[in-house]
């Protein structure tokens, strides 16, 4: 069986829809800029939404590290790569990256898994994962933040009602949404003020349509701060570090 090229090149534009107040792609816009261009590729490599489908299988991502060196402005030409990783057991790594005559402006470090239709429990990789020429660059080897699931005495945020247009294929919430709605709890001046470098995420539990989750933030030594998104029963169903 021949292998499969592990990534793909797409040119892509800063659409004004895309940007914010000061004209740059927000934060949000860079994350589905992500989604779109994996999604080209996992369908040209057979493991796209619609093949998952088929085999009963919806893919769900774990974590994500955004790196952002400088936002794209409006109407700019990019350069978007995405490319896998050798696969573990039951989970996978694709990583992404847009740059601009050879400068990188944001880069992404993402793990994923499989889960079954039928009982929520992760497929094993080996059944449905492509045998990739796996060339273009080895893995980021930081680790992703270590942020505990506690937040006592933490300070609230704000609410936020779980709508139709959040949810996905999957029918949950998208992982986008979530960084949609926690950035929606600072002020436009807040936000320039931390001037956001990098985002540590972790998506722990699914939300449906009609939740309302709570978001909460406490101090963290290596970043701005640390945010949790906490559901009704009061679990935490996301977090981030924002540095």
């Amino acid at each position: 069986m021949s292998k499969v090229k592990c990534s793909r090149e797409i040119e892509m534009m800063t659409m004004p829809s895309m940007c914010d107040e000061n004209s740059l792609m927000s934060i949000p816009a860079i994350l589905d800029m992500f989604q779109d261009v994996a999604g080209i590729h996992a369908d040209s490599v057979g493991i796209g939404a619609l093949e998952l489908e088929e085999k009963g299988l919806f893919w769900i991502v774990s974590k994500i590290r955004l790196r952002i060196f400088r936002r794209p402005l409006v109407e700019e030409k990019l350069d978007a790569v995405t490319w896998i990783q050798p696969a573990d057991r039951v989970t996978c790594e694709r990583d992404w990256s847009i740059t601009k005559d050879g400068e990188t402006l944001a880069y992404v470090r993402s793990i994923w898994a499989a889960l079954k239709r039928e009982n929520f429990k992760p497929a094993h990789m080996a059944d449905f994962y492509p045998d990739s020429d796996f060339s273009i660059a080895p893995p980021d080897d930081e680790p992703f933040a270590r942020m505990g699931k506690k937040f006592d005495n933490a300070e609230p945020l704000g609410e936020y009602k779980i709508r139709s247009i959040d949810i996905d294929r999957g029918g949950h919430m998208n992982n986008v949404n979530y960084v949609r709605a926690m950035l929606g709890c600072f002020s436009c001046a807040e936000l320039e003020e931390m001037d956001i470098r990098e985002l540590d995420m972790q998506f722990l539990l699914q939300c449906y349509e009609g939740e309302t989750i709570r978001f909460v933030k406490r101090p963290s030594k290596n970043a701005h701060m640390e945010v949790g998104a906490l559901n009704k029963e009061g679990q935490v169903c996301f977090l981030a570090a924002i540095k």
